[in-house]
């Protein structure tokens, strides 16, 4: 699809921020002063599992961000990534050009687009925890509701998080028979087909069904002659579950999940120039400037993309992707008097075959594949229950993953010169975790409530890996002339137990812990004020460029101590809801990613981070719902070696200042339905994209603005909807890889530029 708009530059990207944050301040200021005015209706309830039992949003003394099956809609939610634009201190962003994904939380994140990397923000698909990066991404549907949690989880879900977790909760069988179905249609010819049915199968037995198609062109523009438009769209989702109640006590669960990407083309970046000053800092090429002795302009392999445009330039029909996932699990839930026991059992399988072309040019100089396969079992029993006024949860969590990858990188324009470079690396990694949790809620008195919670993990990890040179030429290795190396190739790095010993193992026993007041004022609301630890275990850098020692290739466990304070208040007789926190982090070895030219590497590093984040949401009078929420944080690092400055302290990676969005919907009634129109921004300020914070990471900050018109029929179940979302066309930057040092230039991402839909969503 051409695009007809010109690309918003710059200086508009400015304009338009300042506009909206006024428009957000104006939103907040209306909600607390119109918003005293009698609206018609009070805010709906939300429920969350965020302590593991269903409590009111309200009742939970946790940051966090709930979303409704009918807000995800309103949203336009359709994959996990787009949590970012409606939670505040998020930013989920693909940190590849197809198989990675990574969600900072807080400015706490993992970016190491390397396969086998945990990521300390955990994200779970109803009780089951994602592992793999590759599949942290993937289309929603028939949600009952989605679920941010701020802050470190350790004390009660299954594999702990120092920043926080998101979950996706399915929607489950009824004993009624419902369903809904759906088709729409779309830009860059897109269309989707979803839909779910939910029936009993007899009094005890109950199913559901759901299942959701989507395809798209690719909406990144290719103008190289014979080139093909790439970041296509082609997913199926399928999901289904069967609920027996075996006996009036124990209820069963089978819920098995299936999704597959057949193979479309995906993985290129835009090519920004860059050259090393007399500083020997990346700098932005100027067009008259010869720094690579290439021509005016130009990198190092003498080209200069002409495209300001973020999604379109000219590069090689080389990128592809496609995954295959797997995942069966079994709920048993015992009622035992006043006790509850919980069982959950899953097995998930994973696989990716992902191939990039890397310097977003028609010449073919720089491409890397990479191939995953991971198989992972899980088993969680826990116990809840009530002694008195007192609740208390406690259990045992089993992890265990095998993991094998596949990765190279090559420079198909240098082969056979001085400059030649053609490598692989393989690895192999076992993870095994077994745990043991509880949290006990005693009450103090009628308000007063004092939460403990502990949970102690052991882990242990093993590491096999080999990197082998297919050729190499004398500019990298100083021999005589380029070398081609039979296969397997030649061997340069051999790391695991046979060769090095107790360094391709790691063992950690780890705490986490939590200890928190709750405190309900008697007009009403939540204080609540508490200090937790949270934990990740330690890991193995990921060695494609060869460069690595032994002694580099592991890095620590981390650890945080947080103390955090926050209020939850539903005000005007519940038209008007204020929600607020703010927080202190203590980092110790906290394990950042920086990549330069061909290596990237995890560190530990030791730093603090503070913040605050606000949501606000009120009825208004004229069936009016409004939004707005923010964050603030301030993150540093200390003693971070960087590629350019020596060592120096840092921010954190993806780690914004600010982060604002917001929404307004106005619902009228015309004829027998109603229409709604909706409003929605989101705001992400400055950031790096690399932990040395070099300027070639450096990501300009930028709003999206999105739209959708919606008309119901309350009678027949029908609903008619269309969006515009990015209307202005802002070019986002959402991820930037430094390979100044071997190319002269920056590998940049970019999000959707303005796309629409129209859907037509039958409910029975």
């Amino acid at each position: 699809m051409t695009i007809i708009a010109t690309k918003t530059d710059q200086k508009e990207i400015s304009a338009n921020v300042v506009a909206i944050l006024r428009a957000a301040t104006a939103v907040g200021a209306l909600m607390v002063t119109v918003g005293m005015a009698q609206a018609q209706t009070a805010l709906e309830e939300v429920i969350v599992t965020a302590q593991r039992r269903e409590q009111n949003l309200q009742e939970v003394g946790v940051s966090v961000t709930a979303l409704s099956a009918e807000r995800i809609r309103d949203l336009g939610i359709t994959n996990s990534t787009d949590i970012g634009r409606v939670a505040p201190g998020v930013v989920f962003t693909a940190t590849t050009a197809g198989t990675a994904s990574a969600m900072s939380m807080r400015g706490i994140s993992q970016s190491d687009f390397s396969a086998m990397q945990e990521a300390p923000n955990s994200i779970y698909y109803d009780d089951v925890y994602l592992s793999a990066s590759g599949a942290a991404s993937f289309s929603t549907f028939d949600l009952e509701r989605i679920e941010v949690l701020r802050g470190p989880q350790g004390t009660l879900f299954g594999r702990n998080a120092t920043g926080g977790l998101a979950r996706f909760v399915t929607a489950k069988p009824t004993s009624t028979f419902e369903g809904y179905a759906e088709v729409g249609v779309g830009a860059f010819n897109g269309y989707w087909v979803e839909g779910a049915v939910s029936a009993p199968l007899s009094d005890r037995l109950r199913s559901r069904l759901a299942v959701k198609q989507e395809q798209a062109d690719g909406w990144w523009e290719n103008r190289a002659p014979g080139g093909k438009d790439t970041m296509e769209t082609n997913a199926l989702g399928v999901r289904g579950q069967f609920e027996f109640d075996v006996t009036e006590n124990l209820l069963a669960r089978l819920s098995i999940g299936y999704s597959k990407q057949p193979r479309h083309r995906a993985g290129t970046y835009k090519s920004r120039n860059f050259y090393l000053d007399g500083t020997g800092v990346p700098t932005p090429q100027q067009e008259n400037l010869d720094a690579w002795g290439t021509g005016p302009g130009n990198n190092l392999f003498g080209y200069r993309d002409p495209y300001a445009d973020g999604q379109t330039s000219a590069f090689e029909n080389r990128g592809f992707l496609e995954s295959d996932s797997s995942s069966p699990t079994l709920m048993l839930q015992w009622k035992l008097g006043s006790t509850t026991l919980t069982s959950v059992t899953n097995y998930t399988e994973f696989s990716s075959n992902y191939a990039e072309e890397i310097d977003g040019s028609p010449i073919d100089f720089a491409a890397a594949t990479a191939r995953q396969s991971l198989r992972q079992w899980s088993q969680e029993i826990r116990g809840a229950g009530s002694i008195g006024s007192h609740e208390w949860t406690a259990g045992v969590y089993y992890l265990d993953i095998e993991m094998s990858t596949f990765g190279d990188f090559f420079f198909p324009m240098l082969a056979g010169s001085d400059f030649a470079y053609d490598n692989y690396q393989t690895m192999n990694q076992q993870t095994s975790s077994l745990a043991t949790f509880g949290q006990v809620e005693w009450q103090l008195g009628d308000r007063l409530t004092l939460i403990t919670g502990i949970r102690y993990t052991y882990d242990n990890k093993t590491f096999d890996s080999q990197v082998y040179f297919r050729e190499l030429g004398n500019g990298y290795s100083g021999g005589a002339g380029t070398s081609v190396f039979p296969p397997p190739g030649l061997l340069v790095y051999d790391f695991q137990k046979a060769t090095v010993g107790n360094l391709a193992e790691q063992n950690d026993g780890l705490w986490s812990g939590k200890v928190q007041l709750d405190y309900k004022p008697e007009s009403g609301g939540l204080l609540y004020a508490g200090v937790s630890r949270g934990v990740k275990g330690a890991g193995f850098n990921g060695n494609l460029g060869g460069g690595l020692s032994n002694e580099d290739t592991p890095f620590g466990s981390e650890s945080v101590m947080t103390f955090e304070l926050g209020s939850k208040f539903d005000l005007l007789d519940k038209k008007l809801r204020l929600n607020s926190s703010v927080y202190y982090y203590d980092y110790s070895d906290y394990q950042g990613y920086a990549f330069n030219g061909l290596q990237g590497l995890v560190g530990n590093y030791d730093g603090r981070f503070f913040g605050a984040e606000m949501e606000m949401q009120a009825n208004l009078p004229g069936d009016v719902l409004a939004s707005i929420a923010a964050s603030y944080s301030d993150t540093r690092l200390s003693d971070v070696r960087t590629a350019y400055f020596g060592v120096k302290d840092v921010e954190a990676i993806l780690a914004p200042q600010w982060i604002v969005n917001g929404f307004v919907r106005k619902d009228f009634q015309i004829g027998s339905g109603r229409l709604a129109a909706l409003w929605s921004f989101d705001y992400v300020s400055e950031r790096y994209a690399s932990v040395d914070n070099n300027p070639a990471t450096f990501i300009d900050d930028s709003v999206v603005q999105n739209l959708r018109l919606s008309y119901t029929l309350d009678d027949s179940g029908l609903e008619f909807a269309a969006f515009v979302n990015n209307f202005t066309d802002t070019d986002r930057q959402t991820f930037v890889y430094d390979v100044v040092g071997t190319g002269g230039f920056t590998g940049n991402l970019y999000d959707r530029p303005r796309t629409w839909g129209l859907s037509v969503r039958k409910s029975f």
